[in-house]
């Protein structure tokens, strides 16, 4: 398993075209033990190569992305 910091940029090193998408998995605090330590689990999560998208839906999408960002 490869441990990338998510909020670094990430280097495609290879002579082929980027994935389409990227399967991740983000720890997730799912609960506490009792008398023990917080369990982590991994909770899988897709990013998707926006500039592999048709150009409108590459829009919708920088839409949608950006009133979620203005809402929180």
């Amino acid at each position: 398993m490869q441990k990338v910091d998510l909020y670094q940029p990430l280097i495609h090193d290879k002579n082929s075209p980027a994935p389409l998408t990227l399967r991740v998995g983000i720890n997730a605090l799912k609960g506490y033990v009792e008398g023990g330590s917080p369990s982590f689990v991994l909770k899988p999560e897709t990013y998707v190569l926006l500039s592999a998208l048709p150009t409108e839906l590459q829009e919708r999408v920088k839409t949608a992305v950006q009133a979620i960002i203005s809402g929180m």
